[in-house]
């Protein structure tokens, strides 16, 4: 009897639990931002988005990325031993924060560019601590195809999310309630991975000894060595626009910028996160049964350019009329700066749920490059638009060069995979 292919069966049903449940909680969390537009100012959206900028890097040295090599192993036992490893060095590093933090609470906010942030600083380390842990268990649940435990964490952490910053905003002025919701969404989603699988951790960090989690973090040194990298740099690449407009530009000019990508990222991620999650433990579990994987890889792809092509499309043509009618006229700039941005996004939709190639073919090394050379193009093209005091200019040839880095590292992936196929 044929065998279902990966895009049938048991791959669409696992999409379909991800997408369904993470969806409904996701259209909430969007359906709130005309609300949230006339409750916070741009302003307040470039603080949230500065803070959001430095938890998106904090969390990346927070696990050391061990937690992605948790897919990869063929024993339990030694994924058990990355999960314990993972836990540990995010407790470590987010202690560090802390004590950075208090110490160095004003400098900070000085090179930041927005003294407003000070006492938000705080919560960073909090919120590095809970980001980690919820994606290390995340990918832990993956590995056991736990796809309904993922998706109803996502949904507690994106119900209370939106809750609290609609209920906070008439009592707290500023961005509290936007930050606060955040934090508590963080603790929420936490808090049902943990209880979904109480017995299972706490049995696992008992049983993880020194010596084979030292053994573990020896023979998966190249995530540390290169996906961390790889990802702080990547990471920080991607939030150059907020932080060199709150500095060079204004705070409310980063809000008009963070809002525009976040009604773009944050369905799209919806879409991608889902897929990636599955087909990462598919591809994976074809690639160790030495099977061709390079044909399922060109049918998802199709299939996904199929799905967003026309969204984005809209978006090129009609986001300034889109942003002034939903959100209010006070956003139609961040209409017009998410036209720029489509492009990019659009790349990235593409690329991100097969980011995961690299990893199982050990070319770590060689995607850090490629991204440090983005990185050093996306500042030119932002210094450029800073120098000539064009917003626009800036952003348009950050969204340029961003999309043909990205399109260069998709073929890339396809010759990794097609020379891997040949070989089988």
């Amino acid at each position: 009897m044929k065998k279902p292919g990966i895009l049938k069966s048991v791959f669409l049903k696992n999409v379909i639990t991800l997408v369904s449940g993470t969806g409904i909680a996701q259209v909430i969390a969007i359906a709130i931002y005309p609300v949230l537009t006339r409750i916070y100012t741009p302003a307040d959206f470039g603080l949230f988005a500065l803070y959001m900028s430095i938890i998106s890097i904090s969390v990346i040295l927070a696990t050391g990325k061990y937690e992605l090599a948790i897919m990869l192993p063929e024993k339990q036992k030694d994924a058990d031993g990355l999960l314990s490893l993972s836990i540990i060095i995010n407790v470590m590093v987010s202690l560090v924060l802390m004590i950075l933090v208090i110490f160095l609470n004003k400098p900070i906010s000085r090179i930041l560019g927005n003294e407003n942030i000070s006492p938000w600083l705080y919560l960073i380390p909090v919120s590095t601590l809970l980001v980690g842990a919820f994606n290390t268990l995340k990918y832990y649940n993956n590995r056991a195809s736990r796809f309904k435990t993922i998706t109803l964490a996502n949904i507690g952490q994106s119900f209370t999310n939106s809750g609290v910053k609609l209920l906070v905003a008439p009592l707290a002025p500023g961005p509290a309630g936007l930050i606060s919701g955040t934090v508590l969404g963080q603790i929420c989603g936490f808090i049902i991975f943990f209880f979904k699988s109480k017995t299972s951790i706490s049995g696992i960090l008992r049983g993880s000894s020194k010596s084979s989690l030292a053994s573990l973090a020896r023979e998966y040194s190249l995530f540390p060595r290169f996906n961390m990298v790889q990802g702080v740099i990547n990471n920080f690449s991607a939030a150059l626009p907020i932080f060199l407009f709150t500095q060079y530009f204004s705070a409310a000019i980063a809000g008009f910028y963070s809002l525009g990508y976040a009604i773009i990222y944050r369905p799209m991620g919806l879409v991608i996160t889902a897929f990636f999650q599955v087909l990462f433990q598919n591809l994976i579990e074809k690639h160790q049964n030495k099977q061709k994987i390079l044909p399922d890889i060109r049918k998802f792809l199709g299939r996904l350019a199929l799905v967003v092509t026309a969204p984005f499309i809209i978006f090129l043509f009609f986001a300034p009329d889109i942003f002034d009618f939903v959100f209010g006229d006070e956003w139609i700039e961040a209409g017009r700066y998410t036209q720029l941005m489509i492009p990019w996004l659009f790349m990235v939709c593409l690329t991100m749920p097969l980011s995961f190639i690299p990893d199982i073919f050990k070319r770590q090394k060689t995607a850090m490059i490629i991204d440090a050379v983005k990185l050093v193009l996306r500042l030119g093209s932002l210094i450029t638009g800073i120098i000539n005091k064009d917003v626009f200019l800036a952003l348009g040839l950050f969204s340029g060069v961003s999309a043909l880095s990205i399109l260069y590292s998709l073929l890339w992936y396809f010759r990794l995979v097609k020379k891997a196929d040949s070989e089988k």
